[in-house]
C-alpha cells in the first residue's frame, strides 16, 4: 500500500495513496459494471437471476427442511430462508471472489501502479449490487405474502444493515485477495471451510437452536450468525438490533480491518510478483 507516485513525490505516502485512489476511482466503477455484465452476459433474464437463483434455492430448502422439521408456515419459513441466502451468498461470494481479486487483475497491475484497493473493493461492491436486487425480490415476496414487519424505528435499521455488511465484507475481500495471490491452495481450503460454515449458520436452521447447548459459542465464533441477526431483526422479526449481535459484529469488523491493514502493509506492491 505504500509507494510513491511520480506526480506527487512531495506528499506523504498516505496522501499519495489517497490521491491515487481518487484518480482511479472511475476504474473501480467500471470494473463493478464489468463484473455484472460478464456474470449475466448472453442471459435472457440477466440481472433477474440475482433474484431468481436465491429464491429458487430458498423454496427448495424450505420445502425439504420444512418437511423434516414439520414447519407448518411454509411461506414464512421460505422468507426466513430467502433472507438468510441473500446474506450468505454475499458473504461466500466475497470470500471466493476476494481470493481471485488480485489474480484476475494481474494484467492491470503488471502494467500500471494502480492502487490494489481498487481491485479489492470491486468484489464487495459488485456483491452489494447483486444483494440489492435480491433484496428487492425478498421485498416483493414479503409484500405478496403480507408478512411485512410493523411500522417503527426498527425499519430505519434496514438500510443501516447494508452499510454494516459492506463494512464487514470489505476487509475480508482485502485479506483474501492478498493471501489468495500468495497461497493458491487457499481457494481449495476455503471451499471446504465455506461448506462447513454454511451448515453452522442459521441460514435455514432456526436461530433459536444456536441459543442452547454447546452451539451457543457459534454466536460469537461464527461471524455469519450476528450478521444474519442484524439483517433479519428489523426486516423479518420487526425488532431493533440485539445488543450482543451488534457488539459481536463491531468486534469482528474492527479486528478484520486491523488484519487487512497489517496484511496489506506487509505485502505492499511485492504481491504483484506473486501474480
Amino acid at each position: 500500500m505504500s509507494y510513491a507516485n511520480y506526480r506527487s513525490r512531495k506528499l506523504p505516502g498516505v496522501f499519495v495513496y489517497l490521491v491515487d485512489l481518487w484518480r482511479f476511482s472511475h476504474l473501480c466503477g467500471n470494473l463493478v459494471g464489468s463484473d455484472l455484465r460478464s456474470r449475466f452476459r448472453q442471459s435472457y433474464l440477466g440481472i433477474l437471476w440475482a433474484i431468481l437463483q436465491p429464491l429458487g434455492f430458498s423454496l427448495i430448502i424450505a420445502w425439504a427442511w420444512g418437511s423434516i422439521f414439520k414447519v407448518e408456515a411454509y411461506w414464512e419459513f421460505a422468507v426466513y430462508v430467502f433472507s438468510g441466502m441473500l446474506v450468505w451468498e454475499y458473504f461466500a461470494n466475497t470470500v471466493t471472489g476476494g481470493l481471485q481479486g488480485l489474480i484476475g487483475a494481474s494484467g492491470y497491475l503488471r502494467q500500471a501502479r494502480i492502487p490494489l484497493l481498487i481491485f479489492q473493493v470491486r468484489i464487495p461492491l459488485s456483491g452489494l449490487v447483486n444483494f440489492l436486487f435480491g433484496l428487492s425480490g425478498l421485498a416483493i415476496l414479503m409484500t405478496a405474502l403480507q408478512v411485512w414487519p410493523p411500522m417503527g424505528l426498527h425499519l430505519a435499521l434496514i438500510p443501516a444493515s447494508l452499510g454494516v455488511l459492506l463494512a464487514f465484507l470489505t476487509p475480508i475481500a482485502i485479506i483474501f485477495s492478498v493471501l489468495g495471490a500468495q497461497l493458491r491452495d487457499l481457494q481449495h481450503i476455503m471451499a471446504l471451510v465455506l461448506n462447513a460454515l454454511f451448515f453452522l449458520s442459521p441460514v435455514f436452521i432456526q436461530r433459536a437452536i444456536l441459543d442452547s447447548g454447546q452451539l451457543i459459542i457459534l454466536k460469537y465464533a461464527n461471524p455469519v450468525v450476528p450478521l444474519l441477526d442484524l439483517f433479519r431483526d428489523p426486516l423479518i422479526h420487526g425488532t431493533m438490533w440485539r445488543e450482543d449481535s451488534l457488539v459481536t459484529v463491531a468486534i469482528w469488523t474492527t479486528a478484520l480491518w486491523l488484519v487487512a491493514g497489517v496484511v496489506s502493509l506487509r505485502a505492499g506492491r511485492k504481491v504483484v510478483f506473486a501474480l
